[in-house]
């Protein structure tokens, strides 16, 4: 009687094994077969040549190798996904110990006594009350006119300035205040003066002093002398 070799996938072959339990499993195999014939038989379909039961076996064992070939696929895609899966939880694993630990140094740093900030409070700036006679100093000269609408009693102002080393001087129509030290530096250099033209000797005197100059003069206090041209300062 001719061999023939089949290749079975373990999935069939344990099918067979259970199926047939009490029967060796070429024996079997052979029982499949017959059973095929059977069934083909009552089916009017008829194997008439060793031909057509070659054509059958290998048709058999092509849809075996397909069904292998197919299950081996599927066996390398679910082993594929096992190692994705398992990477995934691994991933997770060591992300919830983050966590964990974060939580951790939280809780801990919650339970740490708090740091005290102290805010300072910016202080309020104390406003120092200048004097009259501190403010003819920066200035060096204070007319009347310019004071009238900020001091009600101005006769006690100028007063109180001449009590503390200003100098000050009655125009025709206003007082002026001068700090001593400019004053005396204004009447030396009003004595090296040889011209009563006002953009010559604001050159020499300033703006301030030429100014004082201007108003001494408009009052009869300083005196241009056109003939020895120099001034003349009383006071």
């Amino acid at each position: 009687m001719p061999k023939i070799t089949v290749e079975i996938p373990q999935e069939v072959l344990n099918e067979l094994t259970r199926k047939f339990q009490e029967m060796p499993l070429d024996e079997a195999v052979k029982k499949v077969f017959e059973e095929y014939l059977r069934r083909a038989g009552e089916s009017k379909t008829q194997v008439r040549s060793l031909s057509d039961v070659e054509t059958l076996m290998t048709s058999i064992q092509r849809m075996l190798r397909s069904a292998n070939d197919t299950l081996n696929a599927y066996s390398a895609l679910m082993t594929e996904i096992r190692n994705k899966l398992t990477e995934l939880y691994e991933a997770i694993d060591n992300l919830s110990k983050k966590i964990d630990d974060i939580g951790s140094k939280v809780a801990l740093q919650q339970q740490l006594p708090q740091p005290q900030v102290e805010v300072q409070q910016p202080k309020e700036k104390v406003r120092e009350k200048i004097s009259a006679i501190e403010i003819l100093k920066k200035q060096n000269v204070i007319y009347e006119s310019e004071i009238a609408s900020k001091i009600r009693n101005r006769d006690a102002f100028f007063d109180k300035l001449k009590r503390e080393g200003a100098v000050v001087l009655e125009l025709k129509d206003q007082r002026i205040a001068v700090d001593k030290a400019f004053w005396e530096e204004f009447l030396e250099k009003v004595s090296t003066l040889k011209t009563n033209v006002e953009s010559e000797y604001v050159k020499v005197l300033g703006r301030a002093g030429a100014e004082l100059l201007k108003k001494l003069n408009e009052s009869g206090i300083a005196i241009y002398d056109v003939i020895k041209k120099k001034w003349v300062v009383h006071h």
